[in-house]
């Protein structure tokens, strides 16, 4: 009994070596999840309904295969995806679209976030510190691995195999050299599904008793925070240029936005608010009697949320696009605007 247990382990450890993801999969597959969630949310947004797949069931699919992240040269580390994968279920199920439209952005923050933080940690210059920094990351309660199932579970497997294995005692037949004993296979496929079942349920526990993500504001570091309240938005453009010259396009694009907001702050369209998060203000925007400054500030912000949370590869056209986009806002009528 003890060498089927044994064997077990063995051939559990084996399959996690082989089957791991590698941080760059597993950050493709966070990637489509986050995209799916902007694209419902965009069609929240716009009160039309989504032609594409369910962010619900794009998680599932993509995440849901996914047990642990293989690190170079090191044991992958396991990972728990169910519980993300069952607050997008359970956003998705508000009926109220304004506070589903709320949680589902929230849910595309926190994949960002998480992103930015599994990628940072495996760009790291020096081999052993990248696997020590990604395992730091992936140690941490999103990545927090699933608790072992409760022991009377245990101690049922254990005595089915033991009853499965008693025939085989009184009539024992010599097992070809070389293979894996049946009754052993059968074994791991039944830990294997009541794995999968006490996970379910753990994760069906965890989604009922779950908070409503939290929307995160928008970030501003000290040079950013000192130039926004002094709402000088051609510093901002003038840090942005000096940002492309030096080749971080992506941080260009994010001055620029904040120089559209100040824009509109001082314009009187709307009034900036750190606490506040970008589809607030095109739903204030929207609220107030703006279409036209809602249909020109929506596409600037799809694309910085891509840029920004979606760490999405920006280069000096799409900043050239950014720098359009906020002339196209500053071309606003004054008599609308005052409207």
């Amino acid at each position: 009994m003890k060498f089927v247990f044994t064997l077990l382990i063995l051939l559990t450890l084996i399959g996690g070596r082989l089957w791991a993801e590698t941080p760059t999969e597993y950050d493709h597959a966070l990637a489509k999840v986050q995209n799916s969630l902007s694209r419902q949310v965009e069609a929240l947004d716009a009160e039309v309904i989504s032609t594409g797949q369910s962010p619900f069931l794009v998680a599932q699919q993509v995440l849901g295969p996914v047990h642990s992240v293989g690190l170079p040269g090191q044991t992958p580390v396991l990972v728990n995806t169910g519980p993300l994968v069952a607050a997008i279920g359970a956003a998705e199920a508000i009926k109220d679209s304004n506070t589903k439209e709320e949680a589902l952005s929230a849910l595309s923050d926190q994949i960002g976030l998480l992103r930015q933080s599994l990628m940072t940690a495996s760009a790291t210059p020096s081999p052993s510190g990248a696997s020590e920094s990604a395992r730091a990351v992936l140690a941490g309660e999103e990545f927090a691995s699933d608790p072992p199932p409760p022991p009377s579970l245990a101690d049922k497997i254990a005595a089915w195999l033991d009853k499965l294995n008693k025939p085989r005692k009184r009539n024992p037949a010599p097992a070809p050299t070389g293979s894996i004993n049946p009754s052993v296979i059968q074994g791991i496929l039944l830990v294997i599904a009541a794995g999968a079942f006490a996970l379910l349920v753990w994760v069906l526990v965890q989604a009922v008793g779950r908070r409503e993500a939290r929307v995160r504001p928008l970030a501003l570091d000290e040079e950013e925070a000192v130039l926004m309240e002094a709402r000088d938005n051609n510093s901002l453009l003038a840090l942005a240029e000096q940002q492309a010259k030096l080749g971080d396009y992506r941080r260009a694009f994010r001055l620029v936005y904040l120089a559209s907001l100040v824009a509109l702050d001082t314009d009187g369209v709307l009034r900036f608010d750190r606490s506040k998060t970008n589809w607030e203000y095109l739903r204030a925007l929207r609220a107030s009697g703006r279409p036209d400054v809602y249909t020109a500030l929506t596409p600037l912000t799809r694309e910085f949320d891509q840029v920004w949370y979606g760490f999405a590869l920006t280069n000096a056209s799409q900043y050239a696009w950014a720098i359009t986009q906020y002339e196209a806002l500053r071309a606003v009528p004054a008599e609308a605007a005052a409207a």
